[in-house]
């Protein structure tokens, strides 16, 4: 099992600065698919942040710099990317253990298509009080051959991305303090 894994990939600064349009933008509960609308804060709750056109833009670029890194990385093409999510996880937060791809025949295309999943951390997992992190809200992602394993437990590092096979199964463990600010998407 390989993970893709870049420190400081989004400069801290701009992490900063994209946490502040954060806060001054709306959210809506996220939810478990887009293509039925269904928001299931049984299974994941957290906040989707819809941020301004230009940042849509700035975001999109850094995934369009990814995508080369994981195509070598993954030894696979990729074409394209979905839109992405920018999430912000409260205390209490969390989304339970699932995998962002299937291959049944009910679930939607795009959900079938997801071959590597990408989360960028926009600040840090650490301390309790430590200005602008939060604690708990890890990033597990269990054994591919025994579910009840765990494979790796990624804390969240301002600027860090994440990359996995979508079929993974993960979750994010739920926020003790603070908030948590992260960005997800999904190359086909």
């Amino acid at each position: 099992m390989t993970f893709f894994s870049l420190n400081n990939f989004i400069d801290p600064q701009v992490c900063d600065q994209l946490r502040a349009e954060a806060n001054q933008s709306v959210s809506v509960p996220a939810q478990v698919t887009k293509a039925k609308g269904r928001v299931d804060i049984d299974m994941r709750r957290t906040r989707r942040i819809n941020v301004s056109p230009r940042t849509v833009r700035q975001i999109e670029a850094y995934f369009q710099e990814l995508k080369p890194q994981l195509e070598t990385y993954y030894n696979i093409p990729v074409s394209g990317f979905e839109k992405f999510q920018f999430l912000l996880y409260r205390e209490g937060d969390f989304y339970k253990r699932h995998a962002d791809k299937n291959d049944k025949v009910d679930s939607p295309t795009y959900i079938r298509a997801r071959r590597i999943s990408v989360v960028i951390f926009l600040n840090d997992e650490s301390q309790p009080g430590q200005l602008d992190s939060y604690t708990g809200g890890t990033l597990v992602i269990w054994n591919q051959r025994d579910s009840q394993k765990i494979a790796l437990r990624v804390k969240g590092e301002t600027g860090k991305v994440i990359a996995f096979p979508s079929e993974l199964i993960h979750e994010v463990e739920p926020v003790q303090s603070g908030e948590r600010y992260s960005i997800v998407n999904w190359f086909f």
